[in-house]
């Protein structure tokens, strides 16, 4: 894998991991009930749960995705 294409998915799977962080951030929020959640945070909540209760949500080292692609 050249270099260009593991910045790429570096790069990717960081904003994913943000996304998550902040998905989880909400969820805390709405748990302790500091806010009520904007009708587009309670369907990305909604959406992260139900992927959650599924199996399809895994959190992976990069390393192990890095090593994976050589």
């Amino acid at each position: 894998m050249t270099v260009s294409k593991e910045r790429l998915l570096y790069d990717e799977i960081r904003e994913l991991r943000a996304i998550l962080e902040h998905i989880e951030a909400l969820l805390e929020e709405r748990l302790l009930g500091i806010d009520e959640a904007l009708p587009d945070e309670a369907k990305a909540i909604e959406e992260y749960e139900m992927d959650k209760e599924k199996g399809r949500v895994e959190l992976i080292s990069l390393d192990d995705i890095l090593g994976k692609q050589e």
